[in-house]
């Protein structure tokens, strides 16, 4: 075989060769992102020696729960309808003052404008308690019975009745189209 028939197969071939090193070069760099040596001894691995940690135990998911089941922070109250304490005024002194409920309620003051009365009663005696007044309802009325209402009489119908001879078979004719002009011929 001459070498000029090999021309075209050449450089596919030293691609190829030179993809194929990049390839193991990479494989033996990294061997894709795994450890080929310990990093406590320097020795392949996996090390013998120095054994791996076990993973830690799994948590006990009872005492924890989602995200998403915890409901949200309620929202902060509207500041502008509250002031500090020390803006109140002062609270005035009480020592001077008492409650609504001890003062005593004042009696009534009976006026009698005649002088006459006075002299032969004397003192007026005390008022009496103030009474619900009695309730006194009206007899009820009695209505008298209701006249009967008067029964409506219905008139006299008359009744026509009008006979039919109506064909008992439920078969019906067949009833050839008009385009057919050859039915039921011969």
């Amino acid at each position: 075989m001459r070498l000029g028939n090999l021309k075209p197969f050449i450089v596919p071939f030293l691609l190829g060769f030179l993809a194929a090193y990049l390839v193991m070069r990479g494989f033996k760099s990294g061997f894709e992102g795994f450890q080929t040596t310990c990093p406590d001894c320097g020795g392949p691995a996996p090390c013998t020696e120095h054994p791996a940690p076990s993973c830690p135990p799994m948590p006990d998911l009872s005492k924890y729960v989602l995200k998403t089941s915890i409901p949200p922070c309620p929202a902060a109250p509207d500041m502008n309808n509250y002031m500090l304490k020390s803006e109140c005024p002062p609270v005035p002194d009480l020592s001077q003052y008492v409650m609504k409920s001890s003062v005593p309620k004042q009696q009534p003051i009976i006026i009698d404008t005649s002088e006459d009365r006075k002299s032969k009663c004397g003192d007026c005696p005390p008022c009496p308690r103030p009474r619900c007044p009695e309730v006194r309802c009206p007899p009820p009325t009695v209505c008298p019975a209701a006249a009967p209402c008067p029964r409506a009489v219905c008139p006299q119908t008359t009744v026509k009745c009008k006979s039919e001879e109506v064909d008992g078979t439920p078969v019906r004719p067949f009833l050839a189209p008009l385009a057919m002009s050859t039915f039921g011929q011969g």
